[in-house]
């Protein structure tokens, strides 16, 4: 590991794109609000009518857990707080493209804005001064595929960047007596 050479670099400080992400899930929440409320003023009639409204008012449910989880520890500058918004992503990523594919109806927004939106805060969670921000202090930005792997359980660093090598110009301990 290297020392930070960024002068700039602020803990405290979020970045403007991460705010921009920040929003963007904003709106996730909304519409999964909005379909939450939709699906609870209709009126159903049938047996698979009824299953259907209560599996309809379950999943807007996980849905907006899921992203409020993600959106309170955004600006926490803590690695897995980044992996937690990626994980978000890609399920919501997942599960609105396969809502598209069943020609599964959305309310107010259509689930291909919904997918953009999701790609886009996927896209500001990936820039470098946002992955920097997710980083202790006087380390090195590892390069993206390390990013990409940490997701999906492989570690940031590995065990090697945290070794301590001593130069053979420095003393050694002293002897125990």
């Amino acid at each position: 590991m290297a020392l930070w050479r960024n002068k700039g670099h602020d803990k405290t400080k979020v970045p403007a794109p991460l705010i921009m992400g920040e929003i963007f899930l904003s709106v996730v929440i909304v519409r999964y609000m909005l379909s939450f409320t939709y699906t609870l003023y209709t009126i159903a009639e049938g047996v698979e009518e009824v299953a259907y409204r209560a599996f309809s008012l379950v999943f807007p449910v996980i849905m907006i857990l899921m992203v409020v989880n993600s959106v309170i520890g955004i600006a926490s500058a803590k690695p897995t707080s980044w992996r937690k918004v990626m994980r978000t992503s890609i399920i919501l990523l997942v599960v609105n493209w396969l809502r598209e594919s069943f020609s599964i109806s959305g309310v107010m927004f259509d689930d291909t804005f919904l997918i953009v939106i999701t790609a886009l805060t996927m896209a500001v969670m990936m820039l470098p001064s946002v992955r920097r921000f997710y980083l202790p202090p006087m380390t090195e930005n590892p390069p993206l595929t390390r990013w990409l792997g940490y997701i999906f359980l492989t570690p940031l660093f590995k065990e090697a960047d945290y070794e301590f090598v001593r130069e053979a110009t420095e003393p050694r301990d002293p002897p125990a007596a």
